[in-house]
């Protein structure tokens, strides 16, 4: 609920325009945020980057590392703008952690883990059917229905206005929760409504929990719709989020991986393994990141939703992409062929991308620093979204033989024509393991980058079934009012992450 409380906060927070400085330690010498070394992160400190930025003051390198809080090599307003939403407390902490570490992390041998082929494949905890959905009623409707419905045969539940809610309680933050059970294997998408206001489609999914109204109100972007937010209904904790830093080989910066750890998780139990999700864009994932959007994956609240519903907790390990656009380009676009002419855009930085780069060192440097490192079991997931989702498709399709799903959200599959689809797919052995493959797009009248997409993200099943890839084995789901933003695909990872690992 923490990061209920930040998310309806934001908006506010972001408008301030004077900050209380936050006393963080005064042990630690090397603390980051704390530009001017006074063991106190204070707007100061804020003051001090962009006079250095602006070129009135010239900052010595230690200043430098302190300042940089989003730990991408370079000092840029960014990390100022970090440090403010610090002291406003819409993050409780910097990307790059609270101090500068003493060392650098451990890093695994570059090939993967010996396996033992003798041994069963792990599996999923099976999740009950039947689950409780809640609804924090914060726009204080006197009345609030779900209707309940099924995407892919246009069964309901209850005609409009659906189903009316039942108050179990009432939060802490004096909003009155509804509750009612879900068949999930009946009903896949929820209205929330007062019969006449009401929400876009949201996924109801075994990692589904509770659900609120976006603070910001409706939106036209959604046919004035409201935009639903996801909190994980009954669990306290939050899980813990740890950030390692890596060489990146291709232009030798240092890159971040976040590595979420579930509510409970014990290093030293070792007989409680974890599966674990890799995510491309792992600056986006997570409240504690760092996203500038106002918008986050919430990763974190679908793991521990499922946890609620019964399920295995899942680690969740995020792989930060480049500190540039035409970086993040190049290093998440796989080299399959020619690149396609986009109208109006300009397509240079996606050729001759890197993405092998960017595969090889998921699986051969984060991978096996995540294993030896973490309690961890043999099932891994794969997912991204963009230009993250056409990368982590790659990956996956790549290393069938080391990833039980894959999920690819608004995937950029338009940077080739199927022509060069074609010609790929027919590189790949099917007849082996396959990964689950999830895939999702919006088709926002509003979002004229999410519209161009749209076609060949939903042509791919197709396209891999002609190429003798097991139909059973793929989805594809869309949402005509999502648009291309992190907030969409936060409602659609639940539906992924249950689909994928086939609860």
């Amino acid at each position: 609920m923490k990061k209920r409380l930040i998310s309806l906060l934001l908006i506010a927070a972001l408008t301030l325009s004077v900050f209380l400085g936050v006393s963080v330690s005064t042990a630690a010498a090397q603390l980051y945020g704390d530009v001017d070394g006074d063991d106190d992160v204070t707007i100061l400190d804020v003051t001090l980057i962009q006079r250095s930025l602006a070129g009135i003051i010239q900052l010595d390198e230690a200043a430098q590392t302190r300042g940089d809080v989003d730990a991408d090599d370079e000092l840029t307003i960014r990390d100022a703008t970090i440090i403010q939403r610090y002291l406003a407390g819409v993050i409780s902490q910097f990307p790059s952690g609270e101090f500068l570490p003493t060392q650098a992390p451990t890093i695994a041998p570059t090939e993967a883990p010996t396996q033992v082929p003798t041994e069963a494949p792990d599996e999923v905890t099976k999740v009950k059917n039947i689950i409780p959905i809640h609804f924090s009623n914060n726009k204080k409707w006197t009345a609030v229905y779900a209707y309940l419905f099924n995407s892919e045969t246009g069964a309901v539940q209850k005609t409009w206005p659906g189903t009316q809610m039942t108050n179990y309680t009432t939060n802490n933050y004096g909003e009155k929760v509804y509750i009612m059970n879900v068949d999930v294997t009946q009903f896949d998408r929820v209205i929330f409504n007062n019969g006449s206001a009401q929400t876009t489609n949201l996924p109801v999914t075994k990692a589904s929990s509770g659900y609120f109204v976006d603070p910001a109100g409706k939106n036209n972007a959604y046919s004035g719709k409201y935009i639903g937010g996801l909190y994980p209904y009954g669990q306290s904790g939050e899980g813990t989020l740890k950030t390692v830093r890596f060489t990146y080989p291709d232009g030798n910066y240092n890159k971040n991986i976040y590595i979420w750890l579930p509510e409970g998780y014990n290093a030293n139990d070792k007989s409680k393994k974890y599966s674990v999700l890799y995510m491309c864009d792992g600056q986006n994932l997570f409240g504690q990141a760092t996203t500038l959007s106002g918008y986050e994956w919430e990763c974190d609240e679908s793991v521990l939703s499922l946890m609620q519903n019964g399920g295995d907790g899942v680690i969740v390990v995020g792989i930060a992409c480049g500190n540039t656009e035409a970086r993040r380009n190049h290093e998440l676009t796989p080299d399959l062929g020619e690149v396609a002419t986009v109208a109006g855009e300009d397509m240079s930085t996606f050729k001759n991308g890197d993405g092998k780069v960017f595969s090889d060192f998921v699986t051969d440097t984060v991978i096996p620093y995540v294993e030896q490192n973490y309690n961890t079991n043999s099932i891994r997931g794969i997912a991204g979204s963009s230009s993250g989702g056409i990368e982590a498709f790659y990956i996956g399709m790549e290393n069938m033989d080391k990833f039980r799903y894959v999920g690819a959200l608004s995937p950029a599959f338009i940077l080739y024509n199927q022509s060069v689809w074609d010609n790929y797919l027919d590189t790949l052995d099917f007849s082996g393991n396959t990964p689950r493959v999830y895939f999702f797009c919006g088709n926002s009248s509003n979002d004229q980058l999410e519209q161009a997409l749209y076609p060949n993200a939903t042509a791919m099943e197709g396209w891999m079934t002609a190429h003798g890839y097991p139909a059973d084995k793929m989805i594809t789901k869309t949402d005509s009012d999502a648009t291309h933003s992190e907030g969409f695909w936060a409602l659609y990872f639940p539906e992924m992450l249950s689909w994928g690992m086939d609860l």
